[in-house]
Order: structure tokens, then sequence, then C-alpha cells
């Protein structure tokens, strides 16, 4: 909800956001693409431990971890600006990056 009344005052901004509103519509395809190869990944990974409970219990504080780091702070950071919405896709695009070659490394997939 906060992203849709974000991405809503950025198109009622004036055409000078026009290039960034097209960069963060790039964004939000390139997270789309992210979360369903961390789901793969993650699922790969998943069966090939033992430690299923743990693993668990580490993608749901990494979910958390990143909600916070990229939705409230990134918030709080910018001050609500129409900036807001580049920055949390941004965030979240270095966040999945990040877990899915961790969790490829750790695994060797």
């Amino acid at each position: 909800m906060k992203k849709l009344l974000l991405i809503v005052a950025l198109a009622l901004c004036s055409s000078t956001f026009a290039g960034s509103f097209e960069d963060m519509q790039l964004l939000d395809k390139e997270i789309k693409s992210l979360k369903s190869k961390l789901n793969t990944v993650y699922k790969k990974a998943y069966s090939q431990t033992e430690a299923k409970m743990e693993l668990d219990a580490s993608q749901k504080s990494w979910l958390k971890f990143k909600e916070l780091q990229c939705g409230d702070f990134v918030v709080a950071d910018t001050q609500g600006s129409p900036a807001t919405v580049s920055y949390d896709l941004t965030c979240q695009s270095i966040l999945y990056k990040q877990r899915i070659a961790f969790l490829e490394e750790m695994f060797n997939l």
C-alpha cells in the first residue's frame, strides 16, 4: 500500500520525474525477477540441507531484515520524498542479489 501511494504521488509530479519513473518501473521488474530467482535458489538449498528448520528461520529473519532496511529505514531517511520508491527498490535489489549469492555459495548451487 505504501509503495502504491508513493508511485501515484510520483505519477502526479511534473514531467521532470518521467525518466526516473521509467527507471523505477525497470527496477520493479528487476525485483520481481530477483524474487523469483531467490525462491528457486532457496528451494534448491532447502532440498539439500538437513537443517531445514534453521534455514527456514534464517530466511524469515532475512525477509524481516530486508523489510526493515529497505522499507522503514529508507522511508525515514528520505522523509517520504518522491525518491523514496527509487531508494526502496534499489535497496531491495542489492539485498536480493546478496542473499542469492550467499545461498548459492553456501550450497554450491
